[in-house]
């Protein structure tokens, strides 16, 4: 009898316990939520009118197919025959567009409205990192990765842009949360309910999809992490199951390209576009004759193929067939010099650890009391965001889990950039394209500090 109570005692200590640290965390996460929020706001306040001057032609073409889906019903996007079919329009994936239109009912042609809802994502993707961090470190690691996140200016910038890259990050890293929660689970009773996370992570994959086709061999390529921490045996199934996942999400664009263009195109145009004006970027005394604007582009096209109308557009007349002349060129670049184009590769995977320079336009000069007394620090605090100190933050958290021998660890954190390292490194690339590897770049750094402390700490006492 003495021994029943001993153990009910026991399980409601635990219970307690369990109870109270859930509270904390999600204290900590409510705070970290506030602070990446107020980031955000302060620098909207200061830099809004900016964010309308960055892609200005891009987020216009945005924000046009928003307003025909908004006219003609998402629906129309199968329709051939509707002016949400322009070839013109084919550059990007429909997704954003689609948001934007779905905003504008509530809010016509609002783009603080937009702003204010990327800015609002864009802090839960902050929130969303934490959680990875607690699933796989001690809390303070999560709790110091969620500040980085929360401050960084390269985030907050980022979120006011009239955009998706922001947006974008939000599910893979939903995405990555999933997978990381499924391969913490030791129960064989779950393995039903884990296979159920895996296709939602899937799924979260072809929803960045939507939003930017850089994503669309993450699904793949995530795959193969599996190979990595699953034993022999228990590896196939949840590859596939993803892989379902992400197709199931992906397809119906897909499906719609075949409808209406006749043609097969997994999500987009523009990866010929973008391999050659890439090439172009690294070929400075312009030996190989490739491009390295879109207008040097189709003017060389108008007046190679004798049809002067090429010249009016990337993608009108002829889109398709012209992108994958595209390609095929910048593949024949390659072919020719492939050592040169896999330094190439090298410089631009390596160009993705370097932290943007973002415009820092924290006002100081209101009128009101308090705005400069967090603005002065806040700015202050983002000038330490850069290249020289985060990166060997970085290479020290990396070491330091290869040291400890966490390498499920540091195959989850490093999966989304490995893929973004072999992939985006081939075509022309810009820091938005690839924002969310920093999220996990900043859960090694928070590692790497964390450590530092603890050894600080130790060294300490031990002269005391």
């Amino acid at each position: 009898m003495k021994h029943d109570n001993r153990d009910a005692a026991k399980l409601k200590i635990s219970d307690t316990s369990q109870r109270s640290v859930a509270r904390r965390n999600l204290l900590i996460l409510i705070l970290i939520f506030c602070t990446a929020l107020g980031v955000r706001l302060l620098n909207w306040q200061a830099a809004r009118h900016e964010a309308f001057a960055v892609q200005t032609k891009v987020a216009l073409n945005y924000k046009h197919l928003a307003a025909l889906i908004r006219a003609n019903g998402v629906g129309s996007l199968y329709d051939a025959s509707s002016s949400t079919s322009d070839p013109d329009l084919l550059g990007h994936p429909p997704g954003y567009p689609i948001l934007l239109s779905f905003i504008y009912r509530v809010a016509p042609d609002s783009d603080t409205a937009t702003q204010l809802l990327q800015m609002v994502l864009d802090s839960l993707s902050v929130i969303v990192i934490v959680l990875i961090a607690f699933e796989l470190f001690p809390v303070a690691v999560g709790v110091i990765a969620g500040f980085l996140s929360a401050l960084a200016p390269q985030f907050s910038w980022n979120s006011i842009l009239l955009l998706p890259d922001s947006l974008a990050a939000l599910p893979i890293l939903l995405a990555i949360l999933l997978i990381t929660k499924t391969l913490r689970r030791t129960s064989p009773a779950s393995e039903r309910s884990s296979m159920v996370s895996i296709f939602a992570a899937g799924a979260l994959i072809g929803v960045s999809v939507w939003l930017r086709a850089n994503s669309l061999l993450l699904g793949p390529f995530l795959a193969l992490l599996f190979l990595v921490v699953r034993k022999r045996g228990a590896r196939l199934r949840p590859a596939v199951v993803l892989l379902c996942g992400a197709l199931l999400i992906i397809a119906p664009i897909t499906i719609r390209n075949a409808i209406v263009y006749g043609k097969f195109i997994p999500v987009s145009l523009g990866a010929g576009q973008t391999l050659i004006e890439g090439i172009a970027d690294y070929n400075s005394d312009g030996s190989l004759g490739m491009p390295q604007t879109d207008m040097e582009l189709i003017r060389a096209e108008a007046e190679t193929a004798h049809r002067p109308e090429y010249a009016n557009s990337l993608f009108t007349p002829d889109g398709i067939e012209r992108d994958r002349a595209r390609l095929a060129r910048g593949f024949a670049v390659i072919r020719a010099h492939p050592i040169w184009f896999a330094g190439v590769m090298i410089r631009r995977a390596a160009s993705m650890l370097r932290l943007e320079r973002t415009p820092l336009r924290l006002s100081t000069t209101n009128s009101g009391t308090w705005q400069p007394l967090v603005q002065w620090p806040l700015r202050a605090v983002q000038k330490i965001f850069i290249t020289a100190i985060f990166l060997p933050l970085f290479l020290i958290g990396a070491g330091v889990l290869v040291y400890r021998r966490q390498f499920q660890s540091l195959a989850l954190l490093l999966i989304v950039p490995c893929y973004y390292f072999c992939t985006q490194s081939a075509l022309h690339t810009e820091y938005r394209y690839v924002l969310v590897i920093h999220y996990f770049l900043f859960v090694l750094a928070a590692v790497a500090i964390y450590s530092i402390a603890q050894f600080v700490v130790k060294q300490t006492v031990s002269l005391r």
